[in-house]
């Protein structure tokens, strides 16, 4: 929905929000009834973010000359620890010593 500003030639300039499909050089005032014209305007454009600009600048960079990586980028973290579980804690357990559940074993080929 757009937002149109018309001016009537007795009162005062009004907004109308309106779809663009169904906007009209003219509309009716709402306080006299007499047809108002539209106040043609530039368009309210806001700018673009810093941040916003600059990545979409390097994503259009990388897509013509993208990097070569050749080594793994320094700083990488230790290797991950295992997940938590519920069942086995912070460590594997073997699964002859794990507790049966509700499940069916599977079969033993």
């Amino acid at each position: 929905m757009a937002t149109y500003t018309f001016r009537c030639p007795t009162c005062q300039c009004f907004d109308v929000v309106q779809p663009m499909s169904d906007v009209r050089p003219q509309h009716p005032c709402p306080e006299c009834g007499q047809e108002a014209r539209r106040v043609y305007q530039a368009p309210h454009l806001s700018t673009t973010p810093t941040s916003l600009r600059r990545a979409a600048d390097t994503a259009a960079a990388s897509a013509e000359t993208p990097t070569v990586v050749r080594s793994i980028p320094g700083g990488a973290g230790a290797p991950r620890r295992p997940r938590w579980s519920p069942v086995t804690g912070g460590s594997a357990v073997n699964a002859s010593r794990r507790a049966r559940g509700p499940h069916q074993q599977l079969p033993r080929l």
